[in-house]
């Protein structure tokens, strides 16, 4: 079961020493006070988009298999730089201060061991952290729906109410959505969000662990990936655990490797899932517009009527009496 004490004042001593400490991290944590940022009104929802220039090598990052196998592991232990402090979590992951960061507060919570990124047998994992960190929003990137590190099992905690989807899951899920009621969870459907996919609103582990396999089970594992898709966020208050599901149609729009005027260097991660557009060339940040917005999430995130056919599977196949 989850811990009764925060993680939280840690993890912000944590990131207060390395600002002092690390010049890099402290560089680009102070450049955030000055990003340019811009607002876009959708449908009943927010999209920001954010000019973060540090973000280049993550937002460009080879993830094809020789890729990985030919550079090192930048969350191994061994190959951290020397001003990064390690902070050990249950003897299975570390938290570490991100040096190139979206967010005032972020943090990159890597398996301690090299295994490869896979969330079903660490979602437990998932939820411990979430109420550990419990002034942050922890989220899970899929190996290829936004992970820049698909060989290393990692997390990533943030400053909560900076993605609008934090705030707007709230109101986006209504009694009329409510696929499946158990003791202790209820699993809801997400749409007309742009970014669709299922929320589950937990008291116990054991429900939301049950919730999560049975929407697991009905998403599709392409045959060249390992898992399916999905972008997931995580927050707890008030003694219920809040996960937000996002399965994913694709990992990147073809902007990404389309030529001259057209491209566009957008490799969506739970960020930008999360209504933080985030664009590392100022090229990009000048030329987003709403309808662009819509066609990159079109072509990354499901439609309403592809989750309702995910829905209707995932409700034919629930836990009797539920």
């Amino acid at each position: 079961m989850p811990e009764t004490n925060t993680y939280s004042a840690e993890a912000i001593r944590l990131l207060n020493r390395q600002l002092k400490e690390w010049p890099l991290a402290n560089k680009n944590f102070l450049l955030l006070k000055s990003i340019r940022l811009k607002t876009f009104e959708m449908d009943g929802f927010t999209i920001k988009v954010q000019f973060t220039p540090s973000r280049m090598l993550s937002s460009n990052a080879k993830v094809d298999m020789f890729s990985l196998k030919e550079r090192k592991c930048f969350l191994c232990s061994h190959h951290l730089p020397p001003e990064q402090e390690k902070r050990v979590w249950k003897a299975k992951y570390l938290l570490l201060v991100n040096p190139y960061p979206i967010f005032p507060e972020h943090f990159t919570i890597p398996s301690i061991e090299h295994v490869d990124q896979r969330i079903l047998h660490r979602f437990e994992d998932f939820l411990e952290l979430a109420h550990a960190l419990d002034a942050f929003t922890v989220f899970y990137n899929g190996p290829k729906s936004g992970a820049s590190a698909p060989d290393h099992a990692h997390f990533q905690a943030v400053t909560r109410h900076i993605m609008p989807i934090d705030d707007e899951v709230y109101t986006r899920i209504e009694e009329g959505q409510r696929l499946i009621q158990l003791p202790g969870g209820t699993l809801y459907q997400l749409t007309h969000y742009l970014r669709n996919g299922f929320v589950i609103k937990a008291q116990t582990i054991e429900a939301a662990h049950t919730l999560f396999k049975l929407v697991y089970k009905h998403l599709v594992v392409k045959p060249d990936e390992v898992e399916p898709g999905m972008n997931m966020f995580a927050h707890y208050q008030n003694g219920t655990w809040t996960i937000t599901i996002i399965p994913r149609k694709k990992h990147r729009p073809w902007q990404f490797a389309a030529k001259g005027e057209e491209r566009l260097l957008s490799s969506p991660g739970a960020a930008d899932i999360g209504g933080l557009f985030v664009t590392a060339r100022e090229e990009d940040f000048e030329k987003i517009r709403k309808d662009l917005l819509e066609d990159i999430y079109s072509q990354v995130c499901f439609n309403d009527t592809e989750i309702a056919e995910i829905a209707k599977k995932i409700t034919a196949n629930a836990p009797k009496g539920h």
